[in-house]
């Protein structure tokens, strides 16, 4: 079966709704974060902790929370605990940031080696989370004889997916993750991408975690009117990115009607995803509606697309 996921992308959609989100069969809740943005935007790990309170089956997690900005073990600490509230639910969707260099300076954050402190916070939370003493000794950090409990109870500590473009995101999620998250990719980059992973693991000599989920965050753009549908598109986009759309929406998100949604959605399943997670374009206020039309229309259709095996 594969899973499917839908993010707020940092908005509160409010708690009936979210617990709705897991009525109508949503594996996932994930949300996006900005600390300094030109919109509206909520913090990653605070919206994380309040859905570890109102929801019960679902998996919760960040997509993607900015690494680099963070201290590793305080954030440890903060996902450790909000695996314990939501009993093992938690997954860690992480990104090396770097496309609003003003965050970085706001935080204190050198943009520098960001894609380095990346990597050590996710090599010290693991640490962490096993719950022994470890000392660290790192580029960027450095820890003698510390050690964290409660360990969370997922074993190993949350899953952790990575995110980004590069060969140094694709290895860091061969070595390190427990999956592999692009936005912003066409069917045809999350095969190519699946395919830098396969050769990544083969020539670092190692296997990808069990169960490595492959997933993508989908713009999707559902209404009966394709022409209306694109025009959402397009506006919702140029919101999010502060950039016009109107002559690359086709690239980014999969508008129009049920069919033509459907057929968007599986040709990414058919390029090798298999946990794709959807951004709900839609007009503002309507957010209730939207996901009863998805849990009814497109949830059991993307469970019943069969996964695939992507070969060279």
């Amino acid at each position: 079966m594969t899973r499917v996921g839908v993010t707020c992308g940092g908005e509160w959609w409010g708690n009936e709704v979210f617990r709705e989100v897991e009525r109508v069969g949503f594996d996932s809740i994930f949300t996006g974060e900005h600390i300094v943005f030109h919109r509206p935007i909520l913090e990653s790990v605070s919206v994380v902790a309040a859905l570890a309170g109102i929801t019960e089956r679902v998996d919760i997690g960040m997509a993607a929370i900015m690494l680099p900005l963070r201290q590793p073990t305080i954030l440890a600490k903060e996902l450790a605990s909000i695996d314990v509230i939501s009993r093992g639910r938690l997954v860690v969707t992480g990104g090396v940031g770097g496309d609003y260099p003003k965050e970085f300076e706001a935080c204190g954050v050198p943009m520098a080696r960001r894609g380095r402190r990346t990597t050590e916070m996710v090599e010290i939370m693991r640490r962490y989370w096993s719950g022994e003493l470890f000392s660290y000794h790192g580029e960027i950090f450095d820890f003698t004889d510390v050690s964290m409990d409660p360990p969370p109870p997922s074993p190993g500590g949350p899953r952790i997916w990575l995110a980004g473009r590069s060969d140094a995101s694709i290895r860091r999620s061969v070595l390190l993750g427990d999956g592999y998250m692009p936005y912003m990719f066409t069917p045809e980059q999350c095969r190519e991408a699946w395919l830098r992973l396969r050769a990544a693991s083969e020539q670092l000599g190692q296997p990808l975690r069990p169960g490595f989920a492959m997933s993508a965050l989908i713009y999707v753009s559902l209404q009966d009117d394709e022409k209306y549908a694109r025009r959402l598109a397009i506006e919702d986009l140029a919101w999010r990115y502060n950039q016009p759309f109107d002559r690359i929406v086709e690239k980014y998100c999969v508008y129009g009607n049920l069919d033509r949604v459907l057929t968007g959605i599986k040709s990414y399943v058919d390029a090798g995803v298999n946990y794709p997670v959807l951004q709900l374009v839609r007009e503002r206020g309507a957010i209730a509606e939207t996901v009863a039309r998805y849990g009814e229309e497109i949830v059991p259709a993307v469970h019943d697309f069969a996964a695939v095996t992507v070969d060279d």
